[in-house]
């Protein structure tokens, strides 16, 4: 069955429409145009760690790796190893190599832990900002009657 582009689009502007009404949504997309600033600033240097590694590589094995012809394949095999893909088509055959893999294997993997934690910190300062984000009424019933006896406690 084809569908047709207009059905399409009006699909997606009902999706937006309901992203415009719905507060989580709202809040998530808040979130992560405020956070925007610290990602771009990791992609960028998750950019000049991928061009070390990918020139150490290129260094450790083009005389001995026929797998190794130019500097782009050492650029490919760090993209490939710091985002924790392994395609297997680039292996290093050295012992500086494969020393030189194991490091930025592990340093690729803080850099994808490294957008988890920014986010959810700027989740968590949204929250302490604007109070508590509840799913229904009920639960905010709740969250303000639990509130106001911990403000009566003196301690």
């Amino acid at each position: 069955a084809v569908v047709s582009t207009q059905s399409t689009g009006a699909r997606v502007v009902r999706v937006l429409k309901l992203i415009k009404k719905n507060k989580r949504l709202l809040l998530i997309a808040y979130v992560m145009s405020h956070s925007l600033g610290e990602l771009s600033l990791l992609i960028i240097v998750w950019a000049m760690c991928i061009t070390v590694a990918g020139s150490a590589f290129y260094y450790c094995e083009v005389d001995v790796n026929p797998k190794v012809d130019s500097g782009v394949d050492g650029l490919w095999w760090a993209v490939v190893t710091m985002s924790t893909v392994g395609y297997g088509d680039i292996v290093p055959v050295t012992f500086i190599g494969k020393g030189f893999s194991t490091v930025f294997f592990y340093i690729g993997m803080v850099f994808l832990a490294l957008p988890l934690t920014i986010i959810v910190g700027a989740f968590s300062k949204q929250y302490e900002n604007k109070g508590t984000w509840t799913l229904n009424q009920r639960d905010n019933k709740i969250n303000r009657l639990y509130n106001s006896k911990k403000k009566d406690r003196h301690f």
